[in-house]
């Protein structure tokens, strides 16, 4: 299903259908409409400096919290098994020495102690530090994304550049839905080159279909008439013709 908003401006249904297919085929479904014939997948490598962040988390913090945390759930056990302990007397009423209970309680002192001293450690720490002063860390590295906004930049171009051919074969060839398909038709045709001192002459193989033909030679002269130079100062002639050899 389709929607066109078109405000004050009245279009007529077939033109509203166009629009829709149109912004179909040109927007949302442009990687599967370029296919493979672009390499628009590729991701370049990227560069990598040193950040100027390098602070982290202090680790000992968490390792503080962990054994933080075992003490206090080690304690737990204890408090249930001491409350259930029953208090052992020798036979003239005196406290056994080294009773159970006794002995739970020695033990829950010397884990509260290490729990207060842990906490204690735990409060001093700073609560970031600088990995460039810790051992066994690697500095942090930041992307430079140079690389890939210059392929970025060509990708856009390649897209512009075969938008603006397709353009220009439009007036050329009156199946629209063909025209795309036509474009990288006429890409892939055998060629050959020529250089002289002034011009560089691309020849193209004609092909076979007629009004395909007649496109392509319309295309190719229309490009000619750009006057498109070289980066050595050449002028690009396109032609379409046979086999010069």
């Amino acid at each position: 299903r389709g929607l066109v908003w078109t405000g004050s401006e009245e279009l007529s249904s077939k033109d509203c259908a166009y629009a829709i297919l149109s912004r179909w085929g040109a927007s949302e479904n442009t990687f599967k409409h370029c296919g493979n014939r672009h390499p628009l997948h590729y991701h370049p490598g990227f560069k990598l400096e040193e950040s100027e962040n390098q602070d982290i988390a202090n680790p000992l913090i968490k390792e503080k919290e962990k054994l933080i945390k075992q003490i206090k759930n080690n304690l737990q056990k204890l408090y249930k098994k001491v409350s259930k302990a029953f208090e052992a007397t020798n036979k003239d009423g005196t406290v056994r020495k080294n009773s159970k209970k006794e002995n739970l309680q020695r033990t829950i002192d010397f884990e509260e102690a290490r729990l207060k001293k842990l906490s204690t450690e735990k409060q001093e720490l700073p609560q970031r530090v600088d990995v460039s002063n810790l051992e066994n860390y690697r500095s942090f590295k930041q992307i430079d994304n140079e690389g890939k906004n210059l392929f970025d930049f060509v990708t856009s171009s390649v897209w512009n550049a075969r938008k603006e051919m397709v353009d220009m074969l439009v007036p050329f060839f009156k199946n629209r839905n063909e025209v795309v398909d036509l474009f990288y038709a006429i890409t892939e045709c055998h060629g050959w080159i020529k250089s002289t001192k002034t011009k560089v002459t691309v020849r193209l193989e004609p092909m076979q279909q007629l009004r395909r033909r007649l496109a392509q030679e319309k295309l190719c002269r229309r490009v000619t008439g750009l006057c498109a130079q070289t980066p050595g100062g050449k002028y690009l002639e396109v032609e379409v013709g046979s086999s010069p050899l």
